[in-house]
């Protein structure tokens, strides 16, 4: 285990010649060889544009605060090995241009407390227990891609909450509910809500000014209930509805919406519960789903855009390693062998 880390780290490393001038490792596993083995501390250390590679590990890396622009990327937030996870990430004043990808966030990602508005955020290939919460100062420019997220947003009116404008929130997975404010810069496309809130899986805050409009996404239910997702100041445009139990989904307010129709996936493992290391949410060749978008596009995560959602949270263009085969038993004096395969997300 050693070897393999030591040479992972090197393999990273030779990565700041291409990427970026400041590179920094962080891995809090026993014995690692990384530049830091407590995030926090990094990121004091670090300059403003830096990239954090946060190794997979064992020990969630706990509650941070990111108060200057900086890159954070984990290795996973589900790999089958090990992931990269960390319990709260506090976005503070300063910490406009900041892009988070590949990591498991237990709880959640919030911007509580702030003074100031920040800017540019990516936060895309994550896993978020809770929720994406933009309260106070909030965010401005934001761009949600390929997570799992509970909630993105408060369902609530109160003027803290839900301070976020030109967003883009596409191929993700909600698991509750998204809620917008400034629902007139922000565009919710192609997105999977699997198993959401029954009644209000969209809210919007600011209903009385004008509807949000939600597109090419596929509301997927498991519930004895009628799901009823309409909801005050919300459209839909080429949805899809889908209750996998007896209940029928009530018709979406809205035009060009395909309501209780199966999508048929190539794999959902029959229920609605996000397992990464078997489901598909690929659409089958016969699926009403597919170029049933409002340009076209197929609905759902995987619209043909160049952005490619995956399971697992690898980011797309870094490196991966893989031992694919190591031998079992090696004789006193004789090579250990060991098969690397190396892929470029």
């Amino acid at each position: 285990m050693r070897k393999t880390t030591l040479f992972t780290l090197a393999f990273l490393v030779n990565l700041a010649f291409i990427y970026a001038q400041n590179i920094i490792t962080v891995d809090n596993s026993p014995g690692s060889a990384a530049q830091f083995n407590d995030l926090q501390s990094a990121i004091s250390q670090a300059q403003d544009g830096d990239i954090i590679y946060v190794h997979p590990s064992e020990v969630n890396y706990g509650v941070i605060d990111v108060n200057k622009p900086l890159t954070l990327i984990g290795f996973s937030h589900s790999s089958s090995d090990k992931e990269t996870a960390i319990d709260d990430i506090f976005l503070r004043n300063n910490a406009s241009n900041t892009t988070i990808q590949g990591i498991h966030v237990t709880d959640v990602i919030s911007t509580d407390g702030n003074s100031t508005t920040i800017e540019n955020i990516v936060i895309e290939n994550c896993l978020v227990d809770d929720g994406i919460y933009f309260e106070d100062a909030g965010m401005n420019n934001v761009t949600l891609r390929g997570n799992i997220i509970r909630r993105v947003g408060f369902v609530t009116s109160f003027a803290g909450s839900n301070n976020y404008s030109n967003a883009l929130i596409t191929n993700n997975i909600i698991t509750d509910v998204i809620a917008v404010k400034s629902f007139q810069s922000i565009t919710i496309k192609n997105n999977i809500f699997l198993s959401p809130n029954a009644f209000r899986p969209v809210f919007n805050a600011n209903s009385a000014s004008g509807s949000a409009e939600i597109q090419n996404s596929i509301f997927y239910f498991n519930t004895s209930s009628s799901p009823d997702p309409n909801e005050a100041g919300v459209t839909f445009s080429n949805c899809l509805t889908f209750n996998l139990s007896s209940g029928p989904v009530v018709a979406l307010q809205g035009t060009n919406n395909l309501d209780n129709i199966d999508p048929l996936f190539v794999e959902d493992n029959d229920n609605t519960t996000f397992e990464p290391l078997q489901d598909n949410y690929q659409l089958l060749g016969n699926s009403l789903a597919r170029g049933a978008g409002v340009n076209g596009e197929d609905l759902g995560l995987f619209d043909g855009s160049g952005f490619v959602f995956d399971n697992v949270g690898f980011t797309d263009g870094i490196p991966t390693i893989n031992i694919q085969a190591i031998s079992t038993t090696v004789a006193p004096g004789q090579n250990l062998n060991v098969i690397i395969n190396t892929t470029n997300q």
